[in-house]
């Protein structure tokens, strides 16, 4: 695994950080033997929706509500509803070919495991699976205690490159779930807040440079797990 480790920030905007993964994988698609690539980074304040909210009449709402809290509105690449991030957390990006005959559920499966994995080494009860009420709920999503989500795991399959990003909150959670809050309302989406947790929440203290650097570690004694073709 090739890893490029980003813990800053690309370009002028928050879009930026999404365009620069757009990149990648654009460029994985065109090489004739890419390796797998690494990213990560912390982001600027932003709320990253998704393409089917950027459809509803409710998201012009939803993207004032999330310029309010001051976080910039962006469509994200992967997911189905809308996250929050800021400086205080960690987005990861793990682009690899997508030509492998690899099965979107076993990336997801292999993802979070190893997501979980590094939250047990830092001393948390970490486990795989949604929390009831839990904001972008998906099955992959992985929780501390069964009771507030940590990280949030998505996909997307091109030709030639997938992309699995993941997002992490390692600070305090007010600023974050008090802007989930708006921007689902204005959305009609129900969540509970108390569901938002964060590294922080669970002891932990670490930032973004020194956590990108044990999930990139931990990413690679998996990855080739679900690399392979599973034949």
């Amino acid at each position: 695994m090739k890893p490029v480790t980003v813990c800053g920030q690309m370009g002028a905007g928050a879009q930026s950080d999404i365009d620069h993964t757009l990149v990648l994988m654009r460029e994985m698609q065109h090489a004739e033997n890419p390796d797998p690539i690494v990213r990560a980074y912390a982001p600027r304040s932003t709320v990253a929706f998704s393409r089917r909210e950027g459809l509803m009449p409710s998201f012009p709402a939803a993207q004032q509500a999330a310029r309010d809290h001051g976080f910039a509105p962006v469509i994200r690449l992967a997911g189905g509803r809308a996250v929050a991030y800021d400086e205080s957390c960690l987005v990861i990006d793990l682009i690899t070919p997508s030509h492998q005959g690899v099965a979107n559920d076993r990336v997801f499966d292999v993802a979070s495991e190893a997501m979980r994995r590094v939250l047990v080494d830092l001393g948390i009860d970490a486990r795989v699976g949604a929390v009831s009420g839990e904001y972008c709920s998906g099955p992959h999503s992985v929780n501390a205690r069964g009771e507030v989500k940590l990280v949030g795991i998505a996909q997307r399959v091109t030709r030639g490159a997938r992309l699995v990003t993941a997002s992490i909150a390692l600070g305090a959670a007010g600023r974050l779930r008090s802007v989930i809050d708006d921007v689902y309302a204005a959305m009609s989406l129900d969540w509970d807040p108390r569901t938002f947790g964060t590294l922080a929440g669970e002891g932990v203290q670490a930032t973004p440079e020194e956590l990108a650097r044990v999930i990139v570690a931990g990413l690679a004694l998996t990855h080739t797990d679900w690399a392979e073709p599973l034949v």
